[in-house]
């Protein structure tokens, strides 16, 4: 099986489904510098590959691993966690060099969102404006409201 992702920002960020060990070497042929995680523990475990097998093969083929663990299907979770997943996205980005590949576990919804939100704050866009440009990109379903609500949450009184 092929790992499943799109590019998002060119010659700097994928989005995608979630990792397995065997996954490794495409990343690292695609030139990925950074795995920037979003699932849950939880989800992790019902993909049927430990996690420590995972940081392994991120290792030996030395891509950095950073997490903002959220859960599925809970929008509520996903508000809430949303400036940690940004930031985690941000920092993997701070590199100019930096090559990232941002994933749940289908690429669907949290990690798109996630893209999207990470738009809205460092290019200005409106969450219309980065919703469309994400699903210009991949087949999915970037949360609109969530974006919303992250983009109200970004202006300042």
């Amino acid at each position: 099986m092929i790992l499943d992702c799109n590019e998002i920002i060119p010659d700097r960020l994928w989005v995608g489904g979630h990792v397995r060990p065997q996954d490794v070497g495409h990343l690292k042929f695609i030139g990925i510098t950074t795995v920037v995680n979003i699932q849950s523990d939880e989800d992790i475990k019902s993909c049927g590959v430990p996690l420590k097998k995972i940081i392994k093969a991120y290792d030996a083929a030395g891509l950095e691993l950073r997490r903002a663990p959220t859960a599925d299907f809970d929008k509520e979770a996903l508000i809430a966690n949303l400036p940690q997943c940004v930031a985690e996205v941000e920092a993997a980005l701070k590199p100019p060099w930096a090559r990232v590949y941002l994933h749940c576990t289908a690429g669907i919804n949290r990690s798109p969102t996630t893209a999207a939100a990470f738009l809205i704050r460092s290019r200005g866009l409106s969450a219309q404006e980065a919703f469309d440009y994400v699903n210009a990109r991949r087949h999915c379903s970037p949360y609109l409201n969530v974006l919303e609500q992250y983009a109200e949450s970004l202006k300042l009184p």
